[in-house]
This record gives C-alpha cells, sequence and structure tokens, in this order.
C-alpha cells in the first residue's frame, strides 16, 4: 500500500460551500474519493461532487456515478446549488438544543429530551 505524498488539489469553491453547509447545521466530511463532501443533515445522508462552473467530471467519477446504487449524487458549482440540495437556505438558522438531548448508550446524543411526565397516582 502506498501513500498518497501530495495533498489532494481541493476546487477553489469548495471552501464557501463546506462554511456554508456547516452554517445551516449540517455534518460536512470532506474526502478525496468517490467524491468531495459526504453531508448529512436533518438525518439524510448526501453525496456532492463539487466543481468550479466550467468543471467536468472524471472518468473515474463518471465510472462511479453510473455504477451508483445509492440515493442522489450531487454534483454542485455554487453554495446556493449545495445548500438547495439539502433543502436549506442560506437563511437557515442553526439553533443548538444539544442540552436538552437524551444521553444513549456510550454517552452519544440520541435526540431531544422527552418532557418529564408527572406521576399522577394519588
Amino acid at each position: 500500500m502506498s501513500l498518497n505524498r501530495y495533498a489532494t488539489k481541493r476546487d477553489l469553491n469548495e471552501r464557501p460551500i463546506v462554511d456554508a453547509l456547516r452554517a445551516v447545521g449540517a455534518t460536512v466530511v470532506q474526502l478525496d474519493k468517490p467524491v468531495d463532501l459526504l453531508v448529512g443533515f436533518r438525518k439524510e445522508t448526501y453525496l456532492l461532487e463539487v466543481k468550479q462552473p466550467k468543471g467536468r467530471l472524471t472518468p473515474d467519477q463518471e465510472e462511479f456515478y453510473l455504477g451508483w446504487q445509492g440515493g442522489v449524487l450531487y454534483t454542485v458549482r455554487s453554495v446556493e446549488q449545495a445548500l438547495a440540495c439539502i433543502g436549506a437556505t442560506a437563511s437557515s438558522r442553526v439553533t443548538d438544543n444539544r442540552d436538552q438531548w437524551e444521553k444513549g448508550p456510550h454517552g452519544v446524543e440520541i435526540g431531544p429530551r422527552r418532557p418529564a411526565t408527572e406521576d399522577r397516582r394519588s
């Protein structure tokens, strides 16, 4: 197994797209292959390939797109396109209410805490 000695070249528009996705509350993981971004938003997963306005898919990317049996793959060229793919807008606000979340096994947050119910036994 050989190690890549060179950093992967990122598209110039990728950083603003990643920043915008994170600003609306999405989880973003930057990948090298098979796509640029793995995005989680509102319990959905999205695969995004970032390209410059006139950029094209490489032959390997085309092959991956043709063989992919999962959900939709998106090619995005702007912040607006990326936000539209996940159903968000630039004006979406992030509210951090994790202090109200329940803890599951191993301390993992599993969702909003259920309201406490009163004991009505008399």
